[in-house]
Order: structure tokens, then sequence, then C-alpha cells
């Protein structure tokens, strides 16, 4: 196919309302650095403040060498405090490096590994662990829905390229670019916000292998490259290996998924708030 394909047609997809004033914060997570600095994730907190939400990045590491004026960051926080997360109303897990093998039982690690980090994998964990049990709206995005997989009991193919079939997914190109079509399940959320065949950006060389429970594969790359995941145990946990964030200002699609999200996490703060009264 041509690589830069473009989305001149407008895809079959719903609409989703836009968001009341934000109503407690989003935690997005602070990537890595090699040299143990945190990350600041830029363009995911812009995503989540750009289509209604109020950003604030946590992180596990060291305070940021550049940090945005305008995005709040609480750095050098502790991996295993779940805590964190009480008065925030949904959780973004960005892109970053691969999960460490360890935690899905491989035997060895691929000579292609890169940039793990073992202390963001269990801060990671930790937040999820915790968003699930409250039943937090999550978006996990590329490394992140490969967080959420193998979390669930999931495993991961650790280099997609080994497969001479497959597509290369793991692009030395813009991310504001489109390079492959994506299928959607019929009749599925995924399909609803971004229509039946999608285009998407490829930043990744790992994907998954066996799905955790109770995720749903929602989405495939044109190869078979499991897209997308959804847990069918909550109201709103999806994961995408793509980068949306990169997509928001460009296809109205991706803008979708990220006010879903959004919509979400203020229906997320309406149950809470339900439940505290009734206390």
């Amino acid at each position: 196919m041509d690589n830069t394909t473009s989305t001149t047609m407008a895809p079959a997809f719903v609409r989703v309302r836009r968001s009341r004033a934000p109503r407690g914060h989003v935690v997005v997570v602070g990537q890595w650095r090699r040299d143990g600095a945190t990350v600041t994730p830029v363009p995911y907190a812009e995503a989540v403040r750009a289509t209604g939400g109020s950003p604030i990045v946590l992180s596990t590491f060291n305070p940021p060498k550049k940090a945005p004026k305008d995005i709040e960051v609480v750095d050098s926080l502790d991996p295993n405090d779940a805590s964190l997360l009480d008065g925030a109303v949904g959780l973004v897990i960005p892109g970053g490096g691969d999960v460490d093998p360890d935690w899905y039982g491989a035997v060895e690690r691929h000579p292609k590994s890169r940039n793990i980090s073992h202390r963001r994998d269990r801060f990671e964990t930790t937040l999820l662990a915790a968003a699930l049990a409250r039943d937090m709206p999550v978006l996990a995005i590329c490394h992140g829905m490969q967080v959420l997989n193998v979390h669930l009991g999931g495993t991961l193919v650790q280099h997609l390229a080994d497969d001479p079939k497959r597509l290369d997914h793991d692009r030395n190109t813009p991310r504001t670019q489109f390079v492959h079509g994506v299928h959607t399940k019929d009749k599925s959320f995924l399909a609803d916000l971004l229509g039946s065949s999608p285009t998407v950006n490829s930043h990744h060389h790992q994907g998954l292998a066996a799905v955790g429970e109770p995720l749903e594969e929602i989405a495939w790359a044109e190869d078979g490259v499991l897209e997308g995941v959804m847990s069918t145990d909550h109201h709103w946990v999806i994961g995408v290996q793509w980068h949306p964030e990169s997509l928001v200002t460009v296809d109205e699609g991706q803008e979708n998924l990220f006010r879903s999200f959004i919509q979400a996490t203020e229906e997320f703060r309406d149950r809470v708030d339900d439940e505290a009264r009734s206390a």
C-alpha cells in the first residue's frame, strides 16, 4: 500500500460531545531518560488539555531537564504508592521503552530490547492496578497498551520484525504521518469513534501475543498485528498501539478518542460524587 495514505474521506464515526469544565485531574505518567531524569510527555498532556481535561504528570524519576511551564510535573515519587491516584479522574499510560520480559515470564530477553526500566514498570503497574480497582478510565498508548496487557496476564512479541511477513511497525517517520491502515471490529466502541478503517502512525517494535483477560481484541493492522483492545469488565479502559496524541490536531477520529476518554473521566467523577453522597 501507499505508506503516505491520507484520510481525505470522512469516516463514519460518532462525534463525541465537548467536555464540561474539568473537575479532577488526569494523571499522565512521566517518561524516562537513561540518565534517570523525567521526560515530560508533552504531546499526551497537550492532547488531554485540548480535549477538555486537566493533566498532571506524575513521575517516579528525577526532575526533568526541561519542563514546560504550563504543564504541572510532580517527580521523584514512590513507585509503590497507589494513593498518588487520589483525586484523579483518569490515567494515561504513554509510549516509551520495552516492558521487562520478566514481567510476562519470557525465558530470554530479545537482543533488540531497548530502554527497559524496572522502576517505570513498577510505577505504571502500581497506578494501573489502582485505576482498575477504582474503575477509573484508562487510556493506554503504545508501550502503555503493552503494560495493560502484561498486567492482566498477557504476553508480548518481543520483536515484530522477526517475522518477515509483517509490516514495518517501527517507522522512522513524523508522528503526524499516517503509514498503515487499521481494521476495527464491527460495531465495536473503537469503530464508533474512528470508523471501520482508519489510518494511523506506527512507532513500535513489539506487540501483543497472548491477550490478558478481560481484554477484548477490537482493532488490527493489515498484517494481523493487534492494534486495539478494551476491557469488558470496566466502564472505559482502552489500549491502542499507535500514537493518537500526535494525531489529535489532524484527525477527527483520533480527537474523538481523546474526547471520549475525557467524557468518561467526567462520568467517573459523577459516580464518585454520587457514591460519596449516598454513603
